[in-house]
């Protein structure tokens, strides 16, 4: 392909952004039109909705996935139209990804692959993923769009011109958390650094059979290309209408390991826990197993910072109201300490960490939808608190994952699994964990 057919994919997404139509004006539309559309009305809204994100690709397509799955974002009739953006729908001409291919691996696909799928078998943000085989093996091949990031540059362009603005609800650095955000994009559109978080994670959960993340292979892979074993298994939503309520216990339990240990161990973020970043192979005997994709978006914590969330969050599990205060101080978040209300936030903390206070807790829409409050105006501290950019990812991951976990049913015993990941014990087995749960 040549460099003007590859720059005019580039100018036609461009041209999309132009007219406003960015993930602001995705926001905009879901809160005006959907939440005050009639019931019958806002599937329609949704589809419109999603065929608009699915076309600019980018940030306002990765908007639409988190609206697709935190509960309380949209009505379920326009969250479940948003659904397909987690596996994309509008594929790019395979002239175009063929082209890109080549272009960045330096050879034709028949050098390159013994064979390689024309239609894609799933869409992302950034790119789309192809099925081939390479040295015998089966492999998943993900091709960024050409173009993606003048698209992600331009999307930045405009936060940065509002960034300010987030001063008025909090005591926040926006220009700071725009470029945090930035950087993380822009990382999400290098697949080399995507390779190396990849096997990265994959070496760290090794000995978790259970955890199953695809092996990079180097070999096929470039700044634009990335290819990955092929692993196989239910879509999120297929497993939560079909699989037994043992299963996906059995899933919850694995999504909890994997976030709290990266969290609290190993200080580093896989934050992008959307439904479509998960598989769940067939499983006759043993744990059910997860398989855990896209390594794009993965935030490395510096250890003071996790320190700090780590001694938060054990002063809430073990009910330890009197050391709070000093601990919050410490953190440096509080911008104005005479005026903060520590105990609205000590109540703030145990909602969000009550799962990890009980020994049966079950996760529901509710639960999510509750937690809202703490997040709005009618909270005073907001204005009071001085976010750090990587706080962002940590809460991202939290409500993402409590989302996911609300849909499916979660629930057993969360504290003595929170308990076991701080004394970095072997992990609950599903007997441990499911013992206050009915099969």
């Amino acid at each position: 392909m040549s460099k003007r057919e590859l720059d005019g994919v580039g100018r036609g997404w461009g041209r999309l952004l132009s007219t406003g139509k960015v993930a602001s004006s995705a926001a905009r539309l879901a809160s005006t039109r959907l939440l005050g559309a009639a019931p019958g009305k806002q599937r329609q809204l949704g589809v419109l909705l999603a065929s608009e994100l699915d076309q600019m690709k980018g940030m306002a397509m990765k908007v639409g996935q988190i609206l697709s799955y935190m509960d309380g974002a949209l009505p379920e009739d326009a969250q479940v139209a948003l659904r397909e953006l987690q596996g994309g729908t509008r594929a790019v001409r395979f002239e175009v990804m063929r082209g890109a291919v080549e272009t960045a691996l330096g050879g034709t696909l028949e050098e390159l692959f013994e064979d390689f799928e024309a239609v894609p078998v799933a869409s992302a943000s950034v790119g789309q993923v192809h099925r081939a085989h390479f040295e015998g093996r089966e492999i998943a091949v993900k091709v960024q769009y050409p173009g993606i990031r003048d698209t992600i540059h331009a999307d930045f362009s405009r936060l940065e011109g509002l960034s300010r603005i987030a001063s008025l609800a909090a005591s926040v650095d926006g220009p700071a958390i725009v470029a945090e955000l930035r950087e993380r994009f822009e990382e999400e559109c290098d697949y080399r650094s995507e390779a190396a978080w990849q096997n990265w994670f994959r070496g760290r959960f090794a000995s978790y059979s259970e955890v199953r993340v695809p092996e990079a292979i180097l070999e096929r892979s470039a700044e634009t290309v990335l290819s990955s074993e092929w692993m196989a298994g239910d879509d999120f939503y297929r497993f939560v209408e079909h699989a037994s309520v043992v299963r996906k216990q059995d899933a919850a339990r694995t999504l909890l390991i994997f976030a709290l240990r990266s969290l609290f161990q190993l200080g580093c973020l896989n934050a992008d826990p959307h439904p479509g970043n998960y598989l769940f192979p067939e499983s006759s005997a043993g744990l059910q197993p997860v398989v855990f994709l896209d390594f794009g978006c993965v935030r490395r914590l510096d250890p003071e910072f996790v320190a700090q969330e780590r001694r938060l969050f054990e002063l809430v599990l073990d009910d330890r109201r009197q050391a709070f205060d000093a601990a919050v101080l410490g953190t440096g978040m509080v911008a104005k300490p005479d005026r903060f209300d520590f105990d609205l936030h000590w109540q703030q903390l145990c909602y969000q960490w009550a799962p990890y206070r009980s020994r049966d807790f079950e996760f529901t829409s509710e639960y999510i939808r509750s937690g809202a409050r703490f997040s709005g105006p009618s909270n005073p501290n907001l204005r009071l608190l001085a976010f750090p950019p990587q706080w962002i990812w940590v809460q991202r991951l939290v409500w993402g994952l409590h989302s996911v976990l609300a849909r499916l049913g979660a629930r057993g015993d969360f504290a003595s699994l929170a308990e076991r990941i701080l004394s970095d014990g072997a992990p609950l087995t599903r007997e441990e964990f499911q013992r206050s749960v009915e099969p």
